[in-house]
């Protein structure tokens, strides 16, 4: 039952990209005024901030939930601050058997970087849309050329990075991938 629905989530928010937000090349624009304020008031958002700071990327996605995602891919590797100062990063890589299959993946923690500042190169599509959980969040296909998906989840004034990047796919394959990762990254952040 969660399969189905998650097929119908991705479905959806792929045409929910494709005929109902715009698309960018180049760099991002705020989304609205209602996407970059809250009703909660500030005291909220530096709340949600403040426990972004310090928080380890690879809590929040298990190795054994990664099987569910990509079965064989291998054990995280934590990058640290490989992002910049403030930031935590975990990977997971699932290696190419006979030219198929390899993906590699990510979780970012962003803390002082919103989805405003997605860099969005010449390759990329920006669409502005919403997650599962209700944030807002700046999805981008083929930033890193075909078969690549970042998508940047809107957490108080900071972000999250959920990346998948392979050599033999689609961004769409890439996308679903990135919302597998999502479902069980989501419910971890601070509201």
């Amino acid at each position: 039952m969660r399969s189905a629905a998650l097929s119908t989530i991705i479905a959806a928010t792929s045409l929910t990209a494709v005929a109902c937000s715009s698309t960018h090349t180049g760099p991002p624009s705020p989304v609205s005024s209602q996407a970059t304020s809250s009703s909660a008031g500030p005291s909220s958002t530096a709340a949600a901030t403040g426990k972004l700071t310090g928080l380890n990327a690879c809590t929040l996605l298990a190795d054994n939930e990664t099987q569910q995602i990509a079965s064989g891919a291998g054990a995280h590797l934590d990058e640290g601050e490989l992002g910049g100062a403030g930031t935590s990063k975990c990977q997971w890589s699932k290696s190419e058997i006979g030219g198929r299959g390899g993906v590699t993946f990510s979780v970012v923690v962003r803390p002082a970087q919103s989805i405003n500042d997605v860099v969005v190169k010449s390759s990329g599509r920006l669409s502005n849309t919403t997650s599962t959980g209700g944030r807002a969040v700046a999805l981008v296909k083929g930033n890193e050329g075909e078969g690549s998906c970042l998508a940047a989840v809107a957490v108080g004034s900071g972000r999250i990075d959920i990346n998948a990047v392979t050599n033999h796919g689609t961004n769409e394959q890439m996308c679903s991938v990135v919302s597998k990762i999502d479902d069980f990254v989501e419910p971890r952040l601070p509201s």
